[in-house]
């Protein structure tokens, strides 16, 4: 049973962010801030575009950078978010603040990661598959062609794709150069 209620807001906008409700077939092409999200909330970012969604219940927050597109999912127990993040493609930072009851999940074409409470990077792309860049906590990523399961490393990059053995190696500076020039143009340090 998905909310009826809104789950969580755009907290943060820069450029061409648009969003579609379930109910609707075309995205909405302004979208503004404090816009509510309801649970299966469609959101894509075009081109040198930001946007942040945070869950009203704990304050776990998406960051969405350019060329990015997701779907938001959340049914509500107790009044705690159980929180599901679907994305497509893209580039997206996920910060997840401690989910006393259920596990935070976010899916892509390739892979499924858990946590608890983590933070973590993630560039998923069809030619490149996932890659998986973890900040904080733990977390888990299972990919189902493989049907196996890893553990993220702190400062490592792990690549999920199909049917390919999972790749983990430190992350280059140069990626974690990237990463850092993307927040900056958010203003997100």
């Amino acid at each position: 049973m998905f909310a009826k209620e809104p789950i969580a807001l755009i907290s943060k906008l820069r450029g061409a962010v648009q969003h579609k409700m379930v109910s609707e077939i075309k995205y909405r092409s302004k979208t503004q801030l404090n816009t509510p999200i309801l649970s299966d909330s469609q959101i894509r970012t075009k081109n040198n575009a930001f946007s942040k969604v945070v869950y009203l219940d704990d304050g776990t927050a998406i960051s969405m950078y350019p060329d990015t597109e997701i779907k938001i999912k959340g049914s509500i127990v107790n009044r705690m978010i159980i929180k599901q993040v679907d994305l497509s493609n893209g580039i997206i930072r996920v910060n997840v603040l401690n989910q006393m009851s259920r596990e935070f999940k976010l899916t892509t074409p390739y892979s499924e990661l858990t946590c608890t409470e983590c933070s973590f990077w993630i560039i998923s792309e069809e030619s490149n598959g996932d890659q998986f860049i973890k900040e904080s906590g733990n977390a888990e990523v299972w990919n189902s062609s493989l049907n196996r399961i890893t553990e993220l490393v702190y400062d490592s990059t792990l690549i999920s794709q199909e049917q390919v053995e999972f790749d983990q190696f430190e992350t280059p500076i140069k990626d974690i150069k990237f990463i850092e020039s993307l927040m900056l143009d958010a203003d997100e340090k």
